[in-house]
C-alpha cells in the first residue's frame, strides 16, 4: 500500500491529525497501520479536513512582492496537514471484510497508506441480490462501485434530499430502475405529472403504470369525501349537514335498489339526489333533522360546493369505481398522477391510498386475502405539501403511521423535498436512510442534522459544496455515512428545467412561418 503520511500528536479513538507531503482530498478514504504488540491493526479513515501549509509564507507576510521569490525558494517546504475520522477497524469475517467498532486511540506514527481497491470494494460493493448499485465513491481517483441494501431501504424508509437541479429526479430514477428490475413494486405520488411519461423498462418492456385517480367518493371516510369537495375541517355545521344527507341518500338507495345499488346509479344522479336532500330542508312544512333553525347559509355553502365538484372533479369522481389500491400492479411503477388536482384533493386521495396500503399489508402478513400481497414502497414526491411542518392533514397522519409501523408489514416510505425544513421532523427522524445531494440554506441542514443522528458535522460542511448528482448518503443501507457520485440513470423521469431559450427561438420560427404562409 502506498504511504501517504504519518499520524502526529495526540490521538483518540474515533480521530487523529496527520502530515503529508501529497495533495491529499477532502473525503479520501485512508487506511491506519501500527502493531499492538504482535497484531497488525488497521483502521479505516476518512480525511474530514485538510490544508496545505508553508512555514515561509506565513498569513502575515509583510511584503506581497517577495511572495515569487519565497515561493521559487521554498516550494519543497508545503506540507499538508488535517484530520482523520476514524471509521472502524478492518477485520475479516466467514461472511467477509467488516468495520468493528475501535475503543482504543492508534498510536502516535502510526502510517497514513492509501487503501487498495479492492477493500473498498469489498466494503462498499455487492453483498448478494439485496443490494443494487446507486453510484460510484465521490473521493477516490479510482472507480470504486457504492452498493446499497433495497432490503434496508424498505423495512427502515428513505429520504431524498437536496435543493431544486441538483439531482433528485435522476436519485429517485437510479432507486426505481433497480427496484424494478428486482420486480419489486412501487407507488409514487406525482405532483407534476414528471413520471406520467416515465419510462422504466424490465425485459424491454415498460413497467409504468400510470393511474388517473377515479375514486367512488362513497368509499371514503366521510371527512375525506367532505375534504373532497372543498368542506374545511373546522366548518363543522357544514359538515354536520353534508354528512347527514350523504348517509340518507346512501340509505334511501340501498332501500330501494338492494346493497350493490351503485351499479344502478349514475354518478350525476347520486350528486343530484345529494342536492335535493338538502334543498328539501329550506322547506319551513318539513321537518328538519336537526333541532334547531337550519342555516341558510351554511346550507348553501355546501350545496354550491356539491355543485362545483361536479363540474370540477367529474374526471376523477365516478360512482362505483373500483378502490384506488386495486390499481396498483405488482412489480410495476405505480404512478398516482395529481398535477390535475389541488392540494385538498391530493390529500384526500393520498392518504386513502396510504391508510389501505397499511390495511393491506397487515392481511398479507397474517395470511389474509390482501390487495397488496408482496411487500412494496411508496414514494411521496412533494412530501412537505402532504406532511408540512404545521400542516395537519390526513396524509401526514397515515405517513407517520406507516414510518413507525411499516417495517413490521413491508410497507416503505420514501420522501422527497427540495424544502427538509417545511417537512414534518417526526416524519422525517423516522426515515433511517438518507440520501442528501446539496443543500445551501443553513435552516435545512439543521433541520436534516436535527433528525438524524449519523449526519456529523463534517458531513453537513460538504452539502453546500456538492455538484449535481453528488450526495452523502447515511443509514441502514450503507455501512458507514459515504460520498458518492449518484450514477446516471437508465430510466427516463420528465424532471428536467424547460429550455426557455430554445421555446423562445422556436417560437419565434413558428410565427415566421406563419407570416410566410400569409404572403404566399
Amino acid at each position: 500500500m502506498e504511504k501517504l503520511g504519518i499520524v502526529v500528536g495526540s490521538t483518540k479513538p474515533n480521530r487523529v491529525n496527520f502530515l503529508s507531503n501529497k495533495p491529499l482530498r477532502l473525503g479520501q478514504f485512508v487506511i491506519l497501520k501500527y502493531f499492538d504488540g504482535d497484531e497488525e491493526i488497521r483502521l479505516l479513515g476518512m480525511i474530514n479536513k485538510v490544508e496545505r501549509e508553508n512555514k515561509y509564507i506565513p498569513e502575515d507576510i509583510p511584503n506581497y512582492e517577495r511572495i515569487d521569490r519565497l515561493i521559487k525558494e521554498s516550494s519543497s517546504e508545503t506540507k499538508v496537514k488535517g484530520e482523520i475520522q476514524i471509521l472502524g477497524k478492518i477485520a475479516e469475517r466467514d461472511n467477509g471484510i467488516t468495520l468493528e467498532f475501535q475503543r482504543t486511540p492508534p498510536l502516535p506514527a502510526s502510517e497514513v497508506l492509501k487503501p487498495p481497491k479492492e477493500i473498498l470494494e469489498r466494503l462498499f460493493g455487492s453483498k448478494g441480490k439485496n443490494y443494487i448499485k446507486i453510484g460510484k465513491l465521490l473521493s477516490e481517483a479510482e472507480d470504486v462501485n457504492v452498493y446499497i441494501d433495497i432490503n434496508q431501504i424498505v423495512l427502515r424508509h428513505l429520504a431524498i434530499l437536496a435543493i431544486t437541479g441538483a439531482g433528485k429526479s435522476n436519485t429517485v430514477s437510479v432507486l426505481l430502475d433497480n427496484i424494478v428490475n428486482l420486480k419489486g413494486t412501487v407507488v409514487v405520488f406525482d405532483f407534476h405529472g414528471e413520471y406520467t411519461r416515465a419510462e422504466f423498462r424490465r425485459d424491454g418492456k415498460n413497467v409504468v403504470n400510470v393511474i388517473k385517480p377515479l375514486v367512488d367518493p362513497t368509499t371514503l371516510d366521510r371527512k375525506d369525501f367532505a375534504k373532497l369537495i372543498g368542506i374545511r375541517e373546522n366548518a363543522t355545521i357544514q359538515y354536520r349537514y353534508f354528512k347527514y344527507a350523504v348517509d340518507k341518500v346512501e340509505k334511501d338507495l340501498k332501500d330501494e335498489k338492494g346493497d350493490d345499488w351503485k351499479r344502478f346509479v349514475e354518478t350525476e344522479s347520486f350528486f343530484g339526489r345529494l342536492i335535493g336532500e338538502l334543498e328539501s330542508w329550506k322547506d319551513e312544512e318539513k321537518s328538519s333533522p336537526f333541532k334547531g333553525k337550519i342555516r341558510e347559509e351554511s346550507l348553501y355553502e355546501v350545496i354550491n360546493k356539491i355543485e362545483d365538484t361536479m363540474v370540477d372533479l367529474r374526471h376523477i369522481i365516478k360512482i362505483g369505481a373500483k378502490d384506488l389500491i386495486e390499481n396498483i400492479r405488482p412489480g410495476m411503477v405505480n404512478v398516482f398522477d395529481f398535477s390535475e388536482v389541488d392540494e385538498e384533493v391530493a390529500d384526500a386521495l393520498a392518504s386513502n391510498i396510504l391508510k389501505h396500503s397499511l390495511i393491506e399489508r397487515k392481511k398479507a402478513v397474517r395470511g389474509s386475502d390482501s390487495k397488496i400481497p408482496n411487500p412494496i414502497l411508496i414514494v411521496v414526491e412533494e412530501a412537505h405539501i402532504l406532511a408540512g411542518v404545521k400542516s395537519d392533514t390526513d396524509s401526514k397522519y397515515w405517513m407517520t403511521r406507516i414510518a413507525r409501523e411499516g417495517r413490521k408489514f413491508g410497507l416503505g416510505l420514501c420522501v422527497v423535498t427540495q424544502r427538509p425544513k417545511g417537512l414534518d421532523k417526526e416524519i422525517l427522524s423516522q426515515m433511517n436512510n438518507m440520501i442528501i445531494l446539496k443543500l445551501v440554506e443553513p435552516e435545512d441542514q439543521k433541520h436534516v442534522q436535527s433528525a438524524s443522528e449519523s449526519l456529523s458535522s463534517e458531513l453537513m460542511e460538504y452539502l453546500p459544496s456538492l455538484n449535481p448528482g453528488e450526495a452523502i448518503i447515511l443509514g441502514n443501507m450503507t455501512k458507514i455515512p459515504l460520498l458518492i457520485k449518484i450514477d446516471k440513470a437508465k430510466g427516463k423521469i420528465q424532471g428536467n428545467d424547460i429550455p426557455v431559450v430554445d421555446k423562445w427561438l422556436g417560437s419565434e420560427e413558428k410565427v415566421s412561418k406563419l407570416e410566410d404562409l400569409k404572403d404566399f
